[in-house]
């Protein structure tokens, strides 16, 4: 099975500076190479290119930059669904959370049935223009998702939500803004926070995986590093002390290889100026082999490296 890599350096939606270099500095570490030794079948898309801010208008303070990154979200829509009208899998990597709206919604638009999405954040993504904090956009991609927000990306591929409430899960929670724990509520959505890990385990979250699975027709993983512990991953846009751990993420990351045959990731909010020793370049590498149904790790470059030829 062949994954197209599409990058996507929209940074447009988080104002924090670093994550527009996650595409071009994970291919650096050898992440293409690194997923390739695991087993993947990799095709290289390039990057869609992706405006800067010094070259902008803002617009409106409670959905800052909304024309630019509608124009990036369409055409990775329209990427995205070539690609899987073609019969193969997609990996997003930001860039911020934003890509989502753009990615999931061409995904929706060239697969068969439903589509279930496991959201993996230490945020809930939630907002809207009329409950931002900040008017940035990688706070509010699943709420378009679902349907709310300005209509110019609710829209973006059809006039019908891109998910429904009932698939979504959501992993990871710790820091939600008080109308996204309502939003939630409200609609009943699937949510594990971290305490419910702390105080339960990860059986309820494999168990809730596996429902998911069963209900829908095709799985999306959309996977913030920063809902990983800061100790793990320092280099996102925002590191954050009491995410899940390393065993926990690498659990999770597995069992969704596992059980689920993925029809595509996104993998966002990599910041390699905040990084160490490419600790979270690693991470990812490793995470994002799992999700896929491989495995990598430095033991299986070493045995790579060292091969007999």
């Amino acid at each position: 099975m062949i994954i197209d890599l599409i990058g996507v350096p929209l940074d447009l939606g988080s104002e924090r500076l670093g994550v527009d270099m996650a595409p071009n500095a994970l291919r650096y570490q050898k992440f293409v190479k690194n997923l390739r030794i695991a087993g993947l079948e990799i095709d290289d898309l390039g990057n869609i290119q992706s405006p800067s801010p010094e070259e902008l208008e803002i617009g409106n303070q409670k959905i800052k930059y909304l024309i630019p990154i509608t124009e990036v979200s369409r055409v990775l829509s329209k990427t995205v669904e070539s690609s899987v009208t073609k019969g193969n899998k997609i990996l997003a990597i930001g860039g911020d959370h934003s890509i989502a709206i753009g990615s999931v919604a061409g995904a929706k638009k060239a697969s068969k049935g439903e589509i279930g999405i496991i959201w993996i954040d230490a945020h809930g993504d939630l907002n809207t223009p009329q409950t931002t904090p900040s008017g940035n956009l990688h706070g509010m991609p699943l709420a378009v998702l679902l349907g709310h927000g300005d209509k110019t990306l609710t829209n973006l591929v059809s006039e019908e939500p891109v998910i429904k409430y009932g698939n979504v899960l959501m992993i990871g929670l710790k820091d939600l803004d008080k109308p996204e724990i309502e939003f939630i509520e409200k609609n009943k959505l699937k949510a594990f926070y971290i305490n419910d890990i702390l105080a339960k385990g990860l059986s309820p979250v494999f168990e809730a995986i596996t429902t998911l699975k069963k209900r829908t027709d095709n799985i999306w993983v959309s996977f913030d590093l920063d809902g990983v512990d800061a100790e793990e991953a320092p280099g996102v846009g925002m590191p954050n002390k009491g995410g899940l751990t390393y065993r926990e993420i690498h659990a999770i990351a597995e069992y969704i290889g596992k059980e689920c045959d993925i029809l595509g990731l996104d993998l966002v909010e990599y910041n390699p100026v905040n990084d160490i020793q490419h600790k979270t370049a690693i991470l990812a590498t490793e995470l994002t082999a799992k999700m896929f149904g491989k495995e990598f790790s430095s033991y299986s470059e070493y045995l790579h490296e060292h091969e007999i030829k």
